[in-house]
């Protein structure tokens, strides 16, 4: 079993528990109750779990099913924002849970980013290694 698959099968296991919890939150509850719920607040710090995987793998890819979750967080955060019909500290809480999750996803990506760069720091094939600049001093 090569490397890649054991890291993509850790990220999957993150991922669906994520999943799991954003299925269980039941969003269309009058006057967005469940920015109340310790559910919400158990998904919305879930995200950090898969900032420390990225953190602690050497894993660059980004799951699809995560780019898509997040997109679908962002507009329902927003529109719980947004909403006049609910008491400020509602709104306070949904605007909260649309940074921390973006913070989060910002995190991923970057550190994502950051292990294909040490991967390719790592592989030597078809990289140009500069050769340091001759001595010109005693020309001057």
């Amino acid at each position: 079993m090569s490397d890649d698959f054991v890291i993509g099968k850790k990220r999957r296991k993150i991922e669906d528990r994520i999943l799991k919890q954003f299925y269980s939150i039941d969003f269309k509850q009058d006057k967005h109750k469940y920015l109340e719920e310790a559910k919400f607040e158990d998904f919305v710090f879930s995200w950090y779990d898969l900032v420390k995987y990225y953190e602690e793998s050497e894993d660059t890819a980004i799951g699809s099913n995560m780019v898509e979750l997040y997109g679908v967080c962002q507009r329902l955060f927003n529109r719980a924002a947004q909403d006049t019909s609910i008491r400020e500290r509602r709104r306070d809480k949904a605007a909260d849970a649309m940074y921390q999750i973006s913070y989060y996803f910002n995190r991923m990506i970057l550190q994502a980013e950051r292990n294909g760069i040490e991967k390719e720091d790592n592989n030597p094939t078809g990289r140009i290694n500069w050769k340091k600049p001759p001595d010109t001093s005693h020309l001057n």
